[in-house]
């Protein structure tokens, strides 16, 4: 492809950045000159871009030669991607021996700008299950949830302090815990008992399990949860389900290096 041409919907600006990184990339240090040239660009474009990824974090110039270079965030990013990776194959093998024990619907899922996301999901295997409104990829508030308010309840006491003043509690359900002062209650609860519960918090008619999961350095960072109907999962199932719960969270744990 000639470098006049240009894919349809793409943006130039963007592209040339991306190259100036893969540049930096396989080269030690670079000037705004030789990155022109190389992307056969304006001396002043590739500056304004340079500036961007500069004032990004991505990129850093020598005081002396004012070249620029790489820093340690596309590292960051990247050995975040493959941990992501390793977590979720640690975990599908036992979610899966999880959901073919209970034959009900489970949740993991782990905690990104205050916000509960669902990394992974498999379906009830009942005839009889209530759809829910949760999917792979999707936010949802923390506290009104059993796995939301495991990775709440196991953040530091600035965390959930801030989270609080921060959060305007919205009632889903009349079981909704709205009140900041019962939910710093259950929140105390379940970081001692180390399991969370939702009943019928955020979605009428769905109950949950949940436990915590752990990394190789003791901290939270993610949660397993068992969900189903409530008139299923009442509430000796439901107790039933505690130690399944916790021993798969164990066992994810175990696999990512916690002991």
């Amino acid at each position: 492809m000639k470098k006049t041409e240009k894919k349809e919907g793409t943006v130039q600006a963007v592209s040339n950045a991306l190259k100036i990184l893969e540049i930096l990339s396989n080269s030690p240090k670079c000037g705004v000159s030789e990155l022109a040239r190389t992307l056969g660009c304006q001396k002043g474009t590739v500056f304004r871009l340079l500036s961007t990824l500069k004032n990004e974090g991505y990129i850093m110039q020598d005081e002396e030669s004012e070249k620029y270079y790489l820093s340690l965030k596309l590292f960051k990013i990247g050995s975040n991607s493959v941990n992501n990776l390793d977590f979720n194959m640690a975990a599908l093998p036992v979610i899966t021996q999880l959901s073919q024990e209970t034959k009900e619907t489970i949740h993991l899922c782990t905690i990104e700008n205050d916000q509960l996301v669902y990394i992974q999901k498999i379906e009830s295997t009942y005839g009889l299950k209530v759809t829910m409104m949760s999917r792979v990829g999707q936010s949802t508030p923390l506290y009104c949830t059993g796995v939301g308010k495991v990775l709440l309840a196991n953040q530091s006491a600035e965390k959930i302090r801030r989270y609080l003043k921060n959060t305007k509690l919205h009632k889903y359900t009349e079981n909704t815990i709205v009140n900041q002062h019962d939910l710093t209650v259950e929140l105390e609860k379940i970081r001692s008992n180390g399991i969370a519960y939702d009943n019928e918090e955020h979605e009428l008619g769905i109950r949950c399990v949940a436990a915590p999961i752990f990394n190789q350095t003791g901290n939270v960072i993610a949660a397993l949860s068992i969900s189903g109907p409530t008139v299923r999962l009442v509430d000796e199932a439901l107790e039933s389900m505690i130690k399944l719960v916790k021993n798969a969270a164990y066992e994810i744990s175990k696999r990512i290096g916690y002991s």
